[in-house]
């Protein structure tokens, strides 16, 4: 996909106010968990019977889910859950059971749509002989919900979807709410065929755009749409279920708070940066306190 980023000013704007109450510190939630994960990995690797062992996939409770390839630290291989907070362990366990896998996602209804924010987590690989890497970065997914014709409910199965990747949220968070933000990605709509060995492709490219732009009482306006030749409202031919286009969701200053927190934490866990940080923090003190050098360099 090409990317195409415009940023737009507006000088009429009045200054964004945060709702009190609301933490000052949106980072703050990602950090206690990371530590709190981090000094349960501290404690495991000091004892030399203990390794640490975590599976290969989409999503987990801390970025690594269930898979039949697990990687083994050292000594013996533990079945136990991804670590995680107590505070988070204690709730679950009324629930009798210990969850691996966690579906983190944001809604916020207007009247005519609805806007959901969910995380699409990275995927990891195996590294070396007891290690992981990022194989393919996570995504925080938007998708734009329109109501039923009949004015019940949401038509889920008609929503259209933008993808953001790391970058992007960061663009978004250094931008809003100063400014409003503009992001494109070229689509194809249509359909494909193999003839005399070359792949054709039968259909129409489009750009799907996403405008986020300030309102009045710091609200903010988030719309999708489809745009051909400078032409915006033009829905490809080729959806499997063609919608209406532009779709608009206007979030209140509460709602564009969440929204900014959201986006500010999720960055580290969209380059799985937490979970390899703290598996690369633990190996270094396991080595360290056996008497090896710690760190090192690559």
């Amino acid at each position: 996909q090409y990317h195409h980023y415009k940023i737009t000013t507006s000088s009429n704007i009045r200054p964004f106010q945060p709702i009190p109450n609301h933490t000052s510190h949106p980072i703050s939630s990602a950090t206690m968990i990371s530590s709190s994960s981090l000094r349960s990995l501290v404690s495991m690797a000091s004892r030399s019977s203990i390794c640490f062992t975590h599976s290969l996939a989409r999503s987990s409770a801390c970025g690594l889910a269930s898979s039949t390839n697990t990687i083994v630290a050292k000594h013996h291989v533990s079945n136990k859950s991804p670590v995680m907070p107590l505070y988070q362990q204690r709730a679950f366990s009324s629930m009798g059971m210990m969850p691996r896998r966690g579906f983190p996602q944001y809604t916020v209804f207007d009247q005519s749509n609805a806007l959901s924010i969910r995380a699409q987590m990275p995927i990891f690989k195996k590294a070396g002989t007891d290690g992981v890497s990022v194989d393919r970065r996570g995504k925080l997914i938007l998708e734009f919900v329109p109501r039923n014709s009949g004015g019940t409910g949401y038509a889920w199965e008609n929503k259209t979807v933008f993808s953001l990747g790391a970058e992007e949220v960061g663009l978004c968070v250094s931008q809003l709410p100063g400014a409003g933000v503009e992001l494109s990605h070229k689509s194809f709509y249509g359909s494909s065929d193999i003839e005399d060995g070359t792949k054709v492709y039968s259909g129409e490219m489009v750009d799907k755009v996403l405008t986020i732009e300030p309102k009045e009482g710091a609200a903010f306006l988030f719309k999708i749409d489809f745009v051909k030749n400078g032409v915006g409202g033009q829905s490809p031919d080729g959806m499997d279920t063609p919608t209406s286009t532009p779709l608009e969701v206007t979030l209140q200053a509460g709602e564009f708070e969440v929204v900014k927190s959201i986006f500010q934490t999720s960055i580290p866990y969209l380059l799985g940066w937490n979970a390899t940080m703290d598996l690369a923090a633990a190996a270094a003190i396991s080595k360290g306190s056996s008497g090896g050098s710690g760190g090192g360099f690559y």
